[in-house]
């Protein structure tokens, strides 16, 4: 068995313990995981990434076409 799988292995421990400690009390541990997550800071966060992505790829393109036109003059 390879680091990898060794490592595989101990992080499904601590998902399982919490899995039947939500089935024990009566919860579906689905439900419980994904209402432990706060998703509301990711949203903004990757509009702000999506929106910088675009600007950048925009400015570059810019430039391309600046180059084209004083081509064409």
């Amino acid at each position: 068995m390879n680091f990898r799988q060794k490592m595989a292995r101990l992080a499904l421990i601590p998902a399982a313990v919490a899995a039947t400690g939500a089935h024990a009390a009566g919860n579906d541990p689905f439900t419980a995981a994904l209402t432990s997550i706060d998703l509301s800071n990711v949203a903004p966060a990757v509009a702000a990434l999506g929106i910088l992505i675009i600007g950048i790829v925009m400015a570059f393109k810019g430039i391309d076409l600046g180059k084209r036109a004083v081509k064409k003059a």
